[in-house]
């Protein structure tokens, strides 16, 4: 499929995509009129490539998750150690980002609270 297809697939502009090929995240084959060619398992993996980016990892991370994920096809029958500890390691980051925000979502709703009291006083 030409890119212009793949972007509709899967949401992601051709500019990133080519950005994903450019970095060597993202294979794709040359038509003879110069035009890419990516099959279909490229949305699948645009898809990961978009996980990945979403839960914090950088494209050189992504770029090791994803050549795991080729040596490693069973990964959560066996997982690729170097993923496994990634994946802990956002797991970590992200439970303390919930808890920082839960923290300020406290806060704000006792601010809330008190502004409303202060309102209805007047």
């Amino acid at each position: 499929m030409r890119i212009g297809e793949l972007s509709k697939e899967t949401g992601v502009s051709e500019r990133s995509l080519r950005h994903y090929e450019e970095k060597g995240l993202l294979p794709s084959k040359r038509l003879a009129n110069g035009y890419r060619d990516f099959d279909e398992s490229a949305i699948e993996k645009v898809e990961l490539i978009q996980m990945y980016l979403q839960i914090g990892l950088n494209l050189e991370e992504t770029a090791r998750m994803l050549r795991c994920l080729e040596i490693e096809p069973h990964l959560y029958e066996n997982p690729c150690s170097s993923i496994l500890t990634l994946y802990e390691d956002k797991l970590n980051e992200v439970t303390k980002q919930i808890s920082l925000l839960s923290s300020i979502q406290t806060n704000l709703q006792k601010h809330v609270s008190l502004l409303k009291q202060t309102k209805e006083k007047e």
